[in-house]
């Protein structure tokens, strides 16, 4: 599993989780890698701050401050991305946890994929090393 910062053409930054360098090549390559923000598929890596050498002397490169995101502005993100998933992933509901481990260990086609897991399933998951990730839901407007 590697782990990219990336940037589109809009300079929205996001973070893309990938089964290896060459998946994320082959990702980018058919377009499938596209910014949560504005779906835009011109992507590119930032660097990585391991791959940055400095002498010592050097002061470290501040990083520009993110500014703090408002409540309605993190719920909006939050609808954003839910939209995204919704969008672009395979709904396998309660199966997820079996389907995440299928393709994890190679006996079942690698795609994106959301549903639903029991707390149990999420911890046999963890243990096997199969990545996922849980995404809050944002609570919607009555």
């Amino acid at each position: 599993m590697v782990i990219y910062n990336l940037l589109c053409k809009q300079e929205h930054q996001f973070e893309g989780w990938f089964p290896s360098a060459e998946g994320f090549e082959e990702q980018l390559r058919r377009e499938q890698v596209s910014c949560p923000v504005c779906s835009s598929t011109a992507v590119q890596k930032l660097p990585h701050a391991c791959a940055v050498h400095t002498k010592k002397e050097e002061a470290p490169h501040r990083r520009e401050q993110v500014r703090p995101r408002s409540p309605a502005e993190a719920k909006e993100l939050l609808l954003r991305l839910q939209h995204y998933v919704r969008e672009n992933f395979e709904d396998v509901g309660p199966s997820f946890a079996d389907e995440a481990r299928k393709m994890f260990k190679g006996e079942a086609e690698s795609k994106p994929i959301y549903g639903t897991t029991e707390p149990a399933e999420k911890e046999d998951l963890d243990a096997e090393g199969v990545p996922y990730i849980t995404l809050p839901k944002p609570e919607l407007d009555s």
